[in-house]
Formats: C-alpha cells, sequence, structure tokens
C-alpha cells in the first residue's frame, strides 16, 4: 500500500538521507536499517542511520544537526515511539520529505496519513519492503 504519495517531485542526486526506528522498547527492527541504507545508496542518495550510544545529550544534539542537513527521512513506525514520532514531526516543521514503513497489519495514526509529503510503505516481508521503497524511489522526479 502506498498511502498519501506526494506530487512534489525532488531531487534524488545529491540528497541526504536520515534513517530511524524505534530502538528503546524493541530492537526488532534495528537490523533492517542498514539494509535500507544500501538500498538508498543504490539511488545515490547519503544516508545517516539512527545510532543508540552515547550521552543522551550527544546524541540529540547530533542528530538534530544530521537531520536538519537532511532532504529525507525514512522511519520504520511499525512499533510505537515517541522518539521516532518527535523525528516525524521535526521533519514536517524542517521541510523535510518523509517515507514511512510499517508491517501489514500495524496500526497508525491518521494525522501521518494526512501528513504533506509524507509517503507511508506498507509491507509484508523484508523483501516486499525493499521491493516497494525501491519502486517508490524509482518514480521519484529528478526535476523540480
Amino acid at each position: 500500500m502506498l498511502a498519501n504519495a506526494s506530487k512534489k517531485s525532488i531531487f534524488l542526486i545529491n540528497m541526504k538521507a536520515y534513517i530511524t526506528c524505534p530502538v528503546s522498547i524493541t530492537h526488532q527492527r534495528i537490523l533492517l536499517l542498514p539494509e535500507l541504507k544500501d538500498l538508498l545508496k543504490q539511488f545515490e542518495i547519503e544516508s545517516y542511520i539512527y545510532n543508540i550510544s552515547g550521552k543522551p545529550e550527544d546524541v540529540y544534539r547530533h542528530d538534530m544537526n544530521i537531520l536538519q542537513e537532511s532532504d529525507l527521512l525514512v522511519a520504520e513506525v511499525s512499533e510505537p515511539s515517541h522518539g521516532v514520532g518527535i523525528l516525524i514531526g521535526l521533519s514536517f516543521q524542517f521541510g523535510i520529505k518523509r517515507i514511512l514503513l510499517i508491517k501489514k497489519g500495524r496500526s497508525l495514526s491518521k494525522i501521518l496519513y494526512g501528513m504533506p509529503d509524507t509517503d507511508i510503505l506498507e509491507y509484508e516481508t523484508k523483501d516486499d519492503l525493499k521491493i516497494k521503497l525501491q519502486n517508490l524511489l524509482s518514480t521519484l522526479s529528478k526535476v523540480e
């Protein structure tokens, strides 16, 4: 399922992405992040993966700087997370495009389905996710 596909075209070349997922309660999705980074690299998108190590103040400062320099937020949202929700809200305020990834059968807040410049990909398996994300990235225009 591709919900709320953005009509605004974006440049893929020289794009920077911040990739994240919930990590405080569960680490179920964290191993997916390097694979997403590799997929984005195929589209020449430079990516930063959320790092859970370090003091909270240092992580906050570092990640806010990275997010503000990003053009795209890719967030796995199958598990609830205050931190990921905050990043999604900040990305909206910063004018950053969002791609939200959710496992089929999981629920997501209606506000996210209505958020402008946000694509939501529902997937069943890791391979299904990779195909859908690759298809979405392929359809994004390189012309503004």
